[in-house]
Order: structure tokens, then sequence, then C-alpha cells
């Protein structure tokens, strides 16, 4: 008898990502496939929908190709949070996406925050962010309203994929908590917030679980995609909730580090009374009976991304991270005294504010191409330990860090997180931990095991990372200069 497989799917800031996980948490099949960000300002970002679509056939195709007779048992969603799609009475889509790195509403941000910040911090409890759904659509409502008036529904990533898929219209509730507009105890849309965005409470998706069946693969999207008909799909999870399951940050006491385009720190809480904590948003969980906290660096992997641009503008040779990792080796702990601060596009947690630039401190003229790598991931890392102080000072204790995506895959960067948060750092073995939590969130809907237990036997762990003592006195200087430039009570 064919093998059964989970499939899952992660819609991200630059790729989608597909996994073919089996029962134990091994992987038989990896895809992705790549696609554009439109910036046509500074404070935009936009994706075409169709260029989602088109992708999910490319990566659904590799996968089936590669996994011979195994078959799809269901399949799970993840996908990059607060990403608008409008889509009219005939289901076209009205404009481009405006995605999470969007920052056009920063006047309707601070409208909020003046008007109606003790409402928001009794429902959504999270920071009040140009982020988040809710002020996007309030910039769209006054300066697109057309188009509002024009749109039927309001989807956001892997919802509007979900919909097209199955025909299905649903949401989860990690998804919906990060939009601004779903009280997080009730796990339910607030009306009076939904019309202070422009709606009504039928434009936005029921609220379903994670890992229930939405809907089955139906025969045009099979022949559009390659993914075969009549297969179950589950809503899965806004990308926080999804890796934060690949990772095997379900476990209380358990907080993840992923570094992709942006830096995630994510740990699961029990649920709590409403109110805003130190800077990090509060969603829900992917089960009910427990929040998920994120601490957030907008630009974490995207640092290093900026870095390897800036090397190849000037005609050197340190575009490749095999060169990168030899300069790291090459500089001391602490970076000789060079400090950076990686805001390049907004201070996330703690800080919380949009408006704050990166920078480059404490250089002289015996700083090199060496300490100035160096700098750039150590001050990553230095935002990673701020956002897991800012977990320990509301209470939240952390027993074990897990570490996964794109950062994890340098060992030299593994062993400067190990060193600026001063503890071990466990090396998750799958990189692409969005995909992997969606596929474990669909293998919940066809088992009969909880999701505990899958979580448990699915996250692999391939190294660890533990402090070298010879680089404490550095590091601990490093983190000093880092927090009074940094600004803000964090040290």
């Amino acid at each position: 008898m064919a093998e059964t497989l989970t499939l899952g799917i992660d819609f991200g800031t630059s790729a989608v990502k597909a996994v073919a996980l089996d029962a134990e948490g091994g992987v038989h099949a990896l895809a992705s496939a790549a696609y554009q960000t439109a910036k046509p300002a500074p404070d935009r970002a936009e994706q075409d929908p169709q260029d989602w679509w088109r992708a999910l056939g490319e990566v659904a195709r590799a996968v089936m190709a590669a996994i011979g007779t195994a078959r799809i048992g269901a399949i799970g969603l993840s996908g990059q949070l607060n990403g608008i799609v409008l889509v009219d009475k005939a289901g076209a889509v009205l404009r481009p996406s405006l995605i999470w790195l969007d920052q056009r509403c920063a006047e309707e941000t601070a409208e909020l925050e003046k008007r109606h910040a003790g409402r928001l911090a009794k429902t959504a409890s999270s920071p009040i962010s140009p982020i988040a759904v809710l002020p996007k659509l309030q910039w769209l409502a006054r300066h697109e309203p057309e188009t509002l008036r024009r749109t039927a529904r309001v989807f956001q990533v892997k919802d509007y994929i979900l919909w097209r898929l199955t025909g299905a219209v649903a949401t989860e509730a990690n998804e919906a908590s990060a939009t601004l507009l779903m009280d997080l105890g009730r796990r339910a849309w607030v009306d009076d917030l939904v019309d202070l965005a422009g709606l009504a409470p039928a434009q936005l998706p029921p609220i379903r679980p994670s890992a229930a069946v939405a809907g089955h693969v139906h025969d045009a999207a099979a022949r559009a995609t390659g993914l075969p008909a009549g297969v179950p799909v589950v809503p899965g999870s806004g990308d926080t909730g999804a890796l934060a399951v690949g990772c095997g940050a379900y476990e209380v006491g358990i907080a993840a580090v992923t570094l992709g385009t942006a830096g995630h720190v994510v740990a699961a809480v029990p649920n709590r009374g409403p109110g805003a904590v130190n800077g990090l948003w509060r969603m829900a969980h992917v089960s009910a009976d427990r929040e998920l906290w994120l601490g957030l660096i907008p630009a974490g992997g995207l640092s290093i991304a900026w870095l390897r641009n800036l090397a190849s503008g000037f005609g050197g040779t340190a575009t490749g991270f095999e060169a990168l990792e030899r300069l790291l080796a090459a500089a001391p702990a602490g970076s000789a005294g060079a400090t950076f601060l990686p805001f390049l596009e907004g201070a996330g947690t703690p800080w919380n504010d949009p408006r704050r630039l990166a920078g480059l401190a404490n250089l002289n003229v015996t700083h090199g191409a060496a300490e100035l790598v160096r700098a750039i991931y150590e001050g990553v890392a230095f935002n990673v330990r701020a956002c897991l102080d800012a977990f320990e000072a509301s209470g939240v204790g952390l027993s074990r860090i897990h570490l996964a995506e794109g950062g994890a895959s340098s060992p030299a960067w593994c062993q400067i997180i190990a060193d600026a948060l001063d503890r071990e750092v466990h090396v998750v073995a799958e990189r692409d931990t969005s995909a992997v939590g969606a596929a474990i969130l669909a293998r919940a809907a066809i088992e009969e095991a909880d999701l505990a237990a899958i979580v448990a036997r699915s996250v692999r762990i391939e190294r660890v990372h533990r402090p070298e003592p010879a680089h404490r006195v550095a590091m601990d200087a490093a983190w000093r200069r880092f927090c009074r430039h940094a600004g803000g009570a964090v040290e």
C-alpha cells in the first residue's frame, strides 16, 4: 500500500515553499518557487496574487513528480500574515495585494493609536502597527474608496489560496488575530472594529480550526496546479503559528527563532487576560488552549541580503555565503567595537517603531570588512536577545531555544546567536519550518493522535551550539553598546 504523506505549502514574502512529510516527520520532497514584490514607493510593497497561484503550480508539480507512488492524504496551508486580497462578486482580484511590508498607512496607524488604543488593547492585545490589516484597510477606504466599494470578500494570502483550491471561504485564529480585527479571548471578529476598517463582517472569512478540513481540491484547481483532485485541505495557520509548530514551539517553554526575510521569535504561552506586553505581538496559537507571542525583527535575514547586495555594488567578493563565513571567522567576537542596528525596515520588538532607521556605529579606521560583516550578524543576534528578554520580562519562562530557517544554515551565525544569548541553541533539521508546520497540521486532521504528539515526533534537532566562554566578555560589552545605541529599556 502506498505511503500516505501530508503536504505543507507556505506562501512566504519572497517564495512559496512546499514539503511532503511522512507520519514521523521524514521529508520526501521539497520545492520552492519565487515571486516578486513591487515597490512603487519606499513605503509600499505589493504582490500579484496570480504570481502566488503560478508559483503554487510549479511547486505542486515538482512535489508530485518527486514522491513517486506515495499519496497525499491532506494539504495544510501557511502564509505571510497581513497581506490583503480584495475580490469582487465575480471572483476577480481588484488590485495587487498590500503585503505586510507595506507601510503606506502611517497616518491611519497614528490615528488608531490616538483614538482607539484602549479599545484595541482590550481586544487584539497587540501593538498598533502599519503592518496590520486594520490600518491598511483604512488607507484603502480613504484613498481607494471605489475599490473597497466593489469588494465582495477580503482574503489574506493563504486564505485566498484555500478559496482558489477548494471554493471554501475560511481563515483561522492565528491569521485573524494579527489583523487587529479579532478579539483574542473570544477568537471572533469584532463588529465595531470591522466597521472601523470600512467593511461589513460578511466580507471577512469565518474563523475555523487550524487542523480541521475546510474543503477539498476541486477539479479545476487540480488541473491548474497539478495537485490531486479531492484531497482535503485544512486552513493551517499564518506563518507565525505554522513556524512555531514546525520548530517545536507548540510546547510551552520552547522559544523558536527563525531568520528568513524577517526574523521571528515565537513562544507558546497559556491564555491570558487582555493587554499589550513589552512590544510583543500576542496572537492565537493553532490550538484554543494557548496563545502565541511574537517578537518581530523586520529585517532579520534581509540585513544579510542587504549586505550581499552592497558588497556586489562595490565590486567586492563577499557576495557568497561561504565568503561571508570566512570573514566572520576572521573577525573578533564583539566586532572590535563596531555596532549595527538592524532596522532596515523599521524597529520591531521591543521598540515597535516603523520609522526607526538602521545604522552602523562606533567605527574607526581600523575596522575592515570582517568586522563590519560580523557587526551586522551580531546586530540581528542582539535583536533576538532583546525579543527573548521581552518574553522573560513578561513572565514567560523559556527552557529551550530552537533555531531554524535560512539563518540556521550558517554555523558561524548560529554560534554568534548562542554567544549573544549566552545560552544553547538547538538547530532544527528542516529549514522550511512554516511549510513543515502546515504539513503537521494537515497530519493532525487525518490522524487520531493529538497535535502535541505529532509535533514531538516530527520536529528533529540537527545540532546544538553552546556559548563560547572565551567570547563572554567581548559579547557582553557588545550587547551593552547595542542597547545604548538602540535606546529603550532592553539592557
